[in-house]
């Protein structure tokens, strides 16, 4: 008789956030908070019902804007210890009988929190995977609102992307010489990759080879300043003698950007950041 223990798939994401772990905590324990940012991409928390305490349940649904459907899911908090755990069952109302359990945890680290979440027991290697892209979209909302829920980043440089025809030869480079890892994001209709410095994700690359508008652009660095309103400082910009390089566009999860290319010749990318 085969004794052998059959281990169902798991997932574990880690994160650092430059804010403390009480705030990053609550981020996920308010219900108003939550609906800032849960969900991946376009996916909106259109409705949050959350107890978090130990016995306590939760349901939350989800949608895109314009898409009938819903996704409704539902559990029970098993753990919580405030500002450090939260453990709690997880099941779609479609799928009822397919219960999981997510572990967050949050822990100091200097000035932030170094977030750890464990999502396991799921029914197949393909829960799993779709699962992974649907936290690290919702991730990258959750980084985005605890970084701007409270702060003015007006002016201010706040990312780094170098734009690249050649990623994997960039990923080599920076990787050898700086140490940086890199993390792939999918995104619609091509992916983008995390630049990462051990749990902190220090800015981006992008492959331009996919994007006709960057067909002739030579390897370059690009900056982002936050703004307070992309669209007012984009025209102020063109009146200054800026020319166009990408007109005021929505990035899910991330914020609004737009792309000049000053009167000097430099390029700027300015940015107003908002989760949802």
């Amino acid at each position: 008789m085969s004794t052998d223990v059959v281990t169902k798939p798991s997932l574990t994401i880690k994160r650092r956030f430059n804010v403390r772990p009480e705030k990053v905590f609550q981020a996920w324990a308010d219900p108003e908070k939550l609906k800032k940012w849960l969900g991946p991409g376009e996916v909106r928390c259109t409705s949050v019902e959350a107890d978090a305490r130990a016995g306590g349940r939760y349901r939350f649904i989800m949608q895109k804007p314009g898409a009938p459907e819903e996704h409704n899911v539902a559990g029970v908090y098993r753990e919580v210890v405030p500002n450090e755990k939260l453990v709690f069952t997880w099941a779609w109302k479609s799928t009822p009988e397919h219960e999981s359990l997510v572990t967050v945890t949050f822990k100091p680290d200097g000035d932030g929190t170094l977030m750890t979440l464990t999502h396991e027991n799921f029914f197949d290697a393909d829960a799993r995977d779709s699962h992974n892209q649907g936290w690290t979209g919702a991730l990258l909302k959750l980084e985005t609102y605890l970084h701007t829920a409270d702060a003015k980043p007006h002016g201010k440089f706040i990312w780094n992307e170098l734009n690249t025809q050649h990623v994997n030869a960039a990923q080599r480079f920076l990787g050898t010489t700086i140490g940086w890892t890199f993390e792939a994001m999918g995104m619609p209709g091509f992916t983008y990759w995390i630049i990462k410095n051990g749990d902190d994700r220090v800015g981006g690359l992008y492959d331009t080879s996919a994007d006709e508008r960057c067909k002739d652009a030579p390897e370059h660095w690009l900056s982002y300043i936050a703004v307070d309103d992309v669209d007012t400082r984009f025209k102020t910009a063109l009146i200054a003698g800026a020319k166009e390089v990408r007109a005021p566009s929505d990035i899910p999860g991330v914020g609004r950007i737009a792309i000049l290319e000053q009167p000097g010749g430099a390029k700027i990318a300015m940015i107003t950041p908002r989760p949802m």
